[in-house]
C-alpha cells in the first residue's frame, strides 16, 4: 500500500508534469508567426529590411560565390559580400545620390549601382531593384504565382533593359510574411542563385 508520502511525492510529480506540458504549449502558442491577410502588400511596403544568405555568379567563364549580407532602409541599399572565412569582398551602398563601392581596398563611386558593381566585379546583379526582385514583389503580366499567391516565375527587364528569368522557391513565413528562401536569376548565359536562410523586417 501507497504510504502517505509517496501518495504527496506522486500527486506534486503529476502537477510539475501537468506544468511542464502547458507551459511548453503556451510557449508555442506564443512564438507562432500569424500571417497577415495581406501579407503581399504589406511586404511590397516594407522599406527596412535585412536578408542574409549566400549567392553563386555562375557563368561561361567562371563560377563564384559567396556570403551575402543585403540590408535596406528608407535611406540606403547595402550590399556586403564576404568568403566563406568571413573576409569581406565588397561592400555596395546605394543612397538616391549615388553609390559607393568599396572593393579591392579601394572606393569608387558612381551615379548607378548596377553599373558600377558589373565594371569593376563582372558581377551582373541587378542591385538597384532588389526592394523588389528579393521579396518576390513584382507586379508583372508575366508572373506566375503559386495558389497561396507567392511569386514562382517571372520575366523582368532592369533599370537597363536587361532581360531576366526570375525563379523562386523554398518559401518561409517570417514576421507575418511569405519570403523567398530561393531565387534564381538568369540573363543569357548568366546564372545567379541566391539562398536566402534569415529575413528581417523593422
Amino acid at each position: 500500500m501507497e504510504s502517505k508520502e509517496q501518495h504527496l511525492i506522486r500527486h506534486y510529480l503529476i502537477l510539475f508534469t501537468l506544468y511542464l506540458f502547458l507551459a511548453g504549449c503556451a510557449h508555442q502558442i506564443g512564438t507562432k508567426t500569424t500571417l497577415y491577410d495581406d501579407w503581399k502588400p504589406r511586404l511590397a511596403a516594407q522599406q527596412s529590411w535585412q536578408a542574409q544568405g549566400k549567392l553563386a555568379f555562375i557563368s561561361p567563364d567562371e563560377r563564384q560565390s559567396a556570403n551575402l549580407n543585403w540590408q535596406q532602409d528608407e535611406k540606403q541599399n547595402k550590399l556586403v559580400l564576404t568568403t566563406f572565412i568571413g573576409t569581406r569582398i565588397l561592400s555596395l551602398k546605394q543612397t538616391r545620390t549615388g553609390a559607393v563601392l568599396d572593393y579591392d581596398d579601394k572606393t569608387y563611386t558612381d551615379t548607378n549601382a548596377a553599373l558600377l558593381l558589373k565594371r569593376l566585379t563582372g558581377f551582373d546583379l541587378p542591385v538597384d531593384n532588389a526592394a523588389d526582385w528579393l521579396k518576390g514583389t513584382l507586379i508583372s503580366q508575366t508572373l506566375k504565382v503559386d495558389e497561396l499567391d507567392r511569386a514562382q516565375q517571372v520575366i523582368w527587364y532592369d533599370n537597363s533593359n536587361k532581360k531576366w528569368q526570375i525563379t523562386y522557391s523554398n518559401y518561409k513565413q517570417q514576421s507575418g510574411f511569405w519570403v523567398p528562401g530561393n531565387v534564381t536569376l538568369k540573363h543569357q548565359q548568366i546564372k545567379i542563385k541566391i539562398q536566402l536562410y534569415n529575413w528581417q523586417f523593422n
